[in-house]
């Protein structure tokens, strides 16, 4: 069981050396074991990259966790990525986990009104996560929100740095300079 109040202190704690503008890595499982900052540190990425993933965290209780894991940080991009508890439950309900998402996302555009949000695919096998991640794609094209579906590179047991590359073109912040897009080439 996850310590809702000890990860609010922590994040307190770890926003008081943050800075605004960054990008904020906000999920669950996947997220949390990807050691985002790790992979971020061997790229230049122009601007600040926070992970604020929980292991085990479901979307109902992540609502707990916004205020200090996102909104403090007033980010420039928010990466979102849940549903691994929930698409692996026999009682996964798909347009219950919609609607949590669904408000999930109106709270992020209402407290970070600069921001941009990018939901990121369940990375899950089965008919639940195929099921979801077309729903979330959906979802996204509805709420202005951008989909990026990694789960080719995360069931290709091509490890975390694939997927990372997938992401890391959303996540710049400021233009590419000409060596790191001759680097991307």
């Amino acid at each position: 069981m996850i310590n809702v109040v000890e990860k609010i202190d922590d994040f307190k704690t770890l926003n008081e050396m943050g800075k605004s503008g960054g990008v904020v890595f906000f999920g669950s499982s996947y997220f949390s074991r990807m050691n985002i900052n790790e992979l971020a540190n061997n790229e230049e990425m122009g601007g600040k990259i926070y992970d604020r993933s929980v292991q085990g965290l479901k979307l109902v209780d992540s609502f707990k966790l916004l205020e200090s894991g996102v909104y403090e940080l007033n980010p420039a991009k928010v990466f979102v990525n849940f549903g691994e508890e929930e698409c692996s439950s026999e009682n996964f309900n798909v347009d219950e986990f919609i609607n949590k998402y669904e408000w999930l996302l109106l709270n992020l555009h209402r407290n970070c009104k600069n921001s941009k949000t990018y939901i990121v695919s369940v990375v899950s096998s089965g008919k639940n996560a195929t099921d979801a991640n077309s729903r979330l794609e959906a979802l996204a094209k509805e709420t202005g929100c951008t989909f990026i579906n990694v789960t080719k590179e995360a069931f290709e047991n091509l490890g975390f740095e694939k997927v990372f590359n997938v992401l890391k073109p959303y996540m710049r912040i400021f233009p590419v300079s000409f060596a790191q897009a001759m680097q991307m080439a």
